[in-house]
């Protein structure tokens, strides 16, 4: 409002009110333009600010060679704000491989307007080493033709160190993993040798390694084993691991004498006397580490290791290694030991099996292992029941044939005989050797008890079904060294075969634990059986509109008892003893069925997401329970979403490839639950045929968080688009968050922001409206 006084009466004619009215009219029409400026700038700051946290910026190629770049992108090469560079100037930032690209990307852009998403390595103008994602497309002008190409440019260094980090660690551990199967297994140290160099280079993407071994009484030595490199380069190496010698400060003398690593991350710079580094650059070596080996305390050898890329062995892979060097250490003093025995006295001669000696000495070298991995281990001692009574009727060679059956049954379903043993006249003991987090050692008992009493054992033309007893022993909780374990688990062994039980845990929390989840495995057959089970909806809706999309069938357990219990109390039950299958099945028919009720009923349902547990997804008999369910009703295909984690896709990706796209044909949409909790390949993720992506909670999280977390959200979004993919994000709480995901250009969320999940009733009075007629 604008208020105008004056002294002289009737001073206002219509003119001057004109005048004063008009002024006013520009005055706001100031203030009105000026406001809306304000908001843009604060909008482009906002925008700024993000391109400047994702480390996304824009450029283009005014053909033929007139580059711009953005802010961002100049920050992004080190380059001044504002700098323009000629073509050939920003082409000579990249390495060789991706100049290609680059080049024959541009000319199929600029030829056939084909758009290119590109991957590339460069140097920056400080010499930095960086990875970046250019992605680009042709413009045209008014005549159709392609005068422009443009596009965004990200920093994705991050993203591809991490990458990298995470397949050199994978590597790390598939060598480590092997190594410690073949240091169980090997009994000869040169072959020990020979095979890790092998396994360092073949499994853990090593250029070349080689074992050194030193003479316990000159101090002086050579390498006896290698893989990766020939045999001239090798006798040009010297070892001593003593003082005072020309080659006393090698790296590999270095650590003989010190007993500890000796690490040149850089064999460029290194002030290290490293020998031949010369040759070892020319031939791309670029870093090396050697790791002492020392039975019983001694250094008697060293491992040498070499990697083509620079700064390899970080703190978390030397740990890695150092492990590595102590288990071959461990395996050389055991095969020292081993040799002064009698081989005879470790095994049964009558099954080839270890006996109980040498079975207590691999139990003591596998719980070694599981402590040093940080992992638990299993003990089962078996007994055949009514053995004595073969013996007596059938007499003692049907007795022999079958404990030579029972050892053959136990080799062949193990696959490995160092895992099993005879320890007494009908006893046979068995180690597993890693005891999931999830408790598998339950679930592989039951499993293994039941395919042995099913396998008939042939004894004079007669077949016969044998059951047994089991006693079970756990590492750590149940002893902490062989013998105590081995002896938990004979009592525990007596103590199933006076209860009646057919197996029994040592630790009696466990035996209890046991009992509790078969009560509820029976409650939760009869909660089939009485239909206690019930889905409850949880919308999806778009980032953009608002608009309802979809919703996820949760399914929930109506205790009449307790009333509905919580998910995590008897999903895993159900994964556990199979009975997912028949839940899993009952959730996908009554998804349909509420679907096409709706439908029927006027209403504008969206479609359903249904969770695939593991279990449902490996049965062959899957692809028949989806047909099964929508039938031939091509409206029931259309509303069917079935959502499964990225992790059980990864399991197997050739076989969940094959069943998807039979899925996928039928109608029925996927969506990848979960992502970025696996380990997808991104070469395996472009061929993967789903719809959606669902982004874990986790990362919406951590995206209000830092920088750093709203990149990682704005990565997947923009590879999930770039895949012509769908993106939900799961676990939306805040309106931050909500705005956040709308910036980056999210399609859709899911979460408390919104709706909790909803019984079926509530779900359809609340979301779903009839449809116009």
């Amino acid at each position: 409002m604008m208020a105008v006084h004056q002294t002289t009466p009737r001073f206002w004619t219509p003119g001057e009110v004109a005048i004063v009215q008009e002024v006013v009219e520009r005055c706001w029409a100031t203030i009105e333009r000026r406001n809306a400026e304000e908001k843009l700038r604060k909008s482009e700051a906002l925008l700024r600010i993000a391109g400047r946290t994702a480390r996304l910026g824009g450029w283009a190629l005014d053909l033929p060679d007139r580059i711009t770049w953005s802010d961002e992108v100049c920050a992004i090469h080190e380059m001044p704000t504002g700098t323009l560079p000629s073509l050939e100037q920003a082409l000579g930032f990249y390495t060789p491989p991706s100049r290609e690209a680059i080049g024959n990307a541009f000319e199929a852009c600029a030829r056939r307007g084909t758009p290119f998403d590109l991957e590339l390595e460069l140097i920056t103008l400080n010499r930095s080493r960086i990875w970046a994602r250019a992605i680009g497309e042709a413009q045209r002008n008014a005549a159709g033709a392609i005068t422009r190409i443009q596009g965004a440019f990200q920093d994705i260094t991050e993203r591809k160190r991490a990458e990298i980090g995470i397949k050199r660690l994978n590597r790390v551990y598939a060598v480590l993993s092997q190594i410690n199967g073949l240091i169980v297994r090997v009994r000869d140290p040169d072959e020990l040798y020979r095979e890790a160099c092998r396994i360092a280079v073949e499994a853990g993407a090593f250029r070349m390694a080689w074992v050194g071994v030193i003479d316990p009484q000159t101090l002086d030595g050579e390498v006896v084993a290698w893989h990766g490199v020939e045999q001239g380069f090798i006798d040009q190496i010297r070892l001593t691991a003593r003082d005072g010698t020309p080659c006393s400060d090698w790296p590999a003398s270095r650590a003989l004498r010190r007993c500890l690593p000796v690490i040149c991350n850089d064999l460029a710079t290194t002030d290290t006397q490293v020998p031949l580094r010369d040759e070892l650059l020319s031939s791309g070596h670029r870093s090396a580490a050697y790791f002492p080996l020392m039975p019983a305390g001694r250094p008697e050898a060293v491992i040498a290791l070499f990697a083509g890329e620079p700064d390899i062995f970080d703190d978390q892979e030397t740990r890695l290694l150092l492990e590595l060097a102590g288990n071959i250490s461990f395996a050389l003093d055991h095969i020292e030991k081993e040799k002064k025995l009698n081989y005879l006295a470790y095994y049964d001669a009558l099954t080839g099996l270890a006996n109980r000696s040498l079975f207590l000495e691999r139990l003591a070298q596998y719980m070694r292992i599981a402590d040093g991995g940080g992992h638990r281990l299993g003990l089962y001692l078996i007994d055949l029941e009514r053995f004595k009574n073969i013996n007596d009727s059938l007499g003692r060679p049907a007795g022999d044939e079958l404990l030579k059956q029972v050892a053959q049954w136990m080799t062949r379903n193990l696959g490995d005989t160092d895992l099993s043993a005879r320890v007494g006249p009908d006893q046979f003991a068995l180690v597993l050797p890693q005891v999931k987090p999830d408790g598998n050692v339950t679930r592989l008992l039951e499993k293994t008890m039941e395919a042995f009493l099913e396998h008939p054992f042939r004894l004079n033309e007669g077949l016969f079904r044998i059951a047994a007893k089991v006693g079970v022993a756990l590492f750590p909780e149940d002893g902490v060294d062989a013998d105590t374990l081995f002896k938990h688990a004979e009592a525990a062994l007596k103590k199933a075969k006076a209860s009646g039980d057919r197996y029994r845990f040592y630790t009696q929390a466990m035996t209890a634990s046991v009992a509790a989840k078969l009560t509820l495995e029976n409650q939760l057959r009869q909660a089939l059986d009485k239909e206690e089970f019930v889905l409850h909806y949880q919308p999806k809706v778009s980032l953009g509109s608002g608009q309802l999309t979809s919703a996820e069938a949760l399914i929930r357990w109506n205790d009449p008892r307790t009333g509905l219990v919580p998910p995590g109390q008897f999903i895993p039950v159900l994964e556990e003893t199979g009975l997912i299958h028949d839940v899993g099945r009952w959730a996908l028919r009554k998804a349909v069925q509420d679907y096409l009720r709706w439908r029927a009923a006027g209403l504008a349902a969206v479609r359903i997401a249904v969770n695939v547990s593991p279990l449902q997804l490996r049965h062959r008999g899957f692809i028949a329970e989806i047909e099964q369910a929508i039938g031939i009703d091509a409206q029931a295909a259309a509303g069917l979403e079935l959502e499964i984690t990225e992790s059980l896709i990864m399991e197997d990706v050739k076989h969940s490839i094959a069943t998807l796209q039979a899925i996928r044909a039928m109608g029925v949409r996927i969506a990848i639950d979960d992502f970025g909790t696996g380990y997808s390949s991104l070469s395996y993720l472009a061929k993967l045929p789903v719809d959606t992506l669902k982004i874990d909670r986790s990362f919406v999280v951590d995206m209000t968080s830092g920088p750093q977390g709203l990149a990682l959200v704005s990565t997947i979004i923009h590879l999930a688009h770039s895949l012509k993919l769908k993106v939900v994000a799961e676990g939306v709480e805040t309106d931050e968050q909500s705005r956040l995901l709308q910036v980056l250009s999210c399609d859709e969320m899911q979460g408390y922001l919104f709706s909790k999940p909803l019984p079926g009733e509530e779900y359809e009075a609340r979301y779903l409206v009839a449809r116009p007629r």
